[in-house]
């Protein structure tokens, strides 16, 4: 008899401390694709927990479906409640704490995991009502604290707490005699406005509470100076008196990114190493642009020099200047020199050399020297200089800047590029 009562204790006890340990830990998970902010549970992938109101002065019991989830930036809430007799009774609305007059959830968070039985700096009460009103409470008023009245010592904090939501709701407002269908609130807020640092297994505490007012028959907004008469908060635990950190759920984040999300992580994390390298290969790119262009010019002149025959050049007044300057490559040719040849006036010779080639005498025997010099670049071990002087110009230095002039490097730097194509 002893051994069967034992048993029954044992058992009895067990399920009890099991049950109550599975009820008081809320878990969150994590997301892969947060939900949009839309007051929609279409998007939502995760289990839901299930509250129902048990106060007997409500007109009908509420019923709660709510769920959380998180990823690295953002802490995800929605809460589904299916509610007969919507109530909107707080004449003040966003900002105010009368807001717990309406129909809302308050959801606590005891970001720290450190508070004892009241409140403190880094503790909030968050109140979202039906309407999409909004107020914030934070914890450890210094002067509240001082005032033993107060067992929950808090102030607004709602202009500097920055959370994005979106309620809606299905039914119409203080109206009784009508049965209505509920609302849902849904809610995002940063991990940076809370001040906890989101890992697998990190656990801090929250709790849930209904708010609801459906005994109060008169329904009508209220004035600051009114007071309601029967009013049902109940928490997720079943209590109606709450707001003490030491009675709230332990909240734990559980699991994280899948493979695939980590990998995309993984390339964000290293974008500016992959601009910085698209930016190098971007500089290379255009300096082999550059290379290859100037390749391709040098190409051409070589072609230009090595090419051609004086009898393909265009017309007889170029094809004998050609002649007679290659003829003559050590003199120290001038136009009034070919003009002689030529047995024509200076100013015929001048015009002449305009109309058929669109350049000067002067400059066009320069070509045809600097033509040579290339030649015999590619296909001599003459030095430089000796090719200057070959060439009729009595100073190296000189010759070397009238071939970059014409030619876009020095003769070195065409010898050697030549070389390399």
């Amino acid at each position: 008899m002893v051994s069967s009562f034992m048993k029954y204790f044992v058992s009895s006890t067990l399920l009890f401390f099991l049950s109550n340990w599975a009820f008081s830990q809320i878990s969150i998970h994590y997301l892969d694709s947060p939900p949009k902010i839309d007051a929609e549970i279409g998007d939502w992938n995760i289990p839901f927990y299930t509250f129902t109101q048990t106060s007997h002065v409500v007109k009908s019991a509420n019923t709660l479906r709510y769920a959380f989830g998180f990823d690295e930036t953002n802490l995800y809430g929605i809460f589904e409640v299916t509610d007969r007799h919507l109530t909107d009774l707080a004449k003040d609305k966003s900002g105010s704490p009368r807001i717990t007059f309406n129909d809302a959830i308050e959801l606590y968070i005891d970001t720290q995991n450190n508070s004892k039985t009241s409140m403190d700096g880094d503790d909030f009460q968050v109140i979202m009502d039906c309407m999409g009103n909004l107020t914030v409470f934070c914890g450890g008023d210094n002067f509240l604290i001082k005032v033993e009245k107060y067992r929950v010592p808090k102030d607004t904090v709602t202009q500097h707490f920055v959370i994005d939501y979106k309620t809606k709701y299905w039914g119409t407002l203080n109206d009784n005699k009508d049965i209505d269908k509920g609302y849902v609130i849904e809610f995002r807020v940063a991990w940076a406005a809370l001040g906890i640092r989101p890992k697998p297994n990190c656990h801090f505490k929250m709790d849930i509470c209904l708010n609801d007012a459906d005994e109060f028959l008169d329904i009508r907004p209220l004035s600051e100076e009114a007071k309601i008469p029967f009013y049902a908060y109940q928490n997720i635990e079943g209590s109606v008196d709450f707001g003490f950190p030491n009675q709230w759920s332990k909240a734990i984040l559980m699991g994280e990114a899948s493979a695939e999300k980590r990998a995309i992580q993984w390339l964000y994390s290293q974008i500016g190493v992959v601009l910085f390298f698209a930016f190098i290969v971007t500089i290379l790119l255009i300096v082999w642009l550059l290379i290859q262009k100037n390749k391709t010019r040098i190409t051409y002149k070589v072609y230009q020099v090595v090419g051609q025959e004086v009898s393909a050049l265009a017309s007889s007044l170029t094809s004998k200047t050609t002649i007679f300057v290659l003829e003559n490559l050590q003199k120290d040719l001038s136009p009034v020199i070919l003009a002689q040849y030529f047995n024509v006036s200076l100013r015929q010779l001048q015009r002449q050399f305009k109309e058929e080639t669109d350049t000067t005498p002067t400059a066009f025997i320069r070509k045809v020297k600097l033509e040579r010099a290339a030649q015999l670049l590619l296909s001599t071990t003459l030095t430089i200089a000796e090719i200057a002087y070959e060439l009729g110009f009595s100073d190296p230095a000189y010759f070397s800047r009238i071939f970059k002039k014409n030619f876009g490097q020095t003769p070195s730097e065409f010898q050697e590029n030549a070389q390399k194509i």
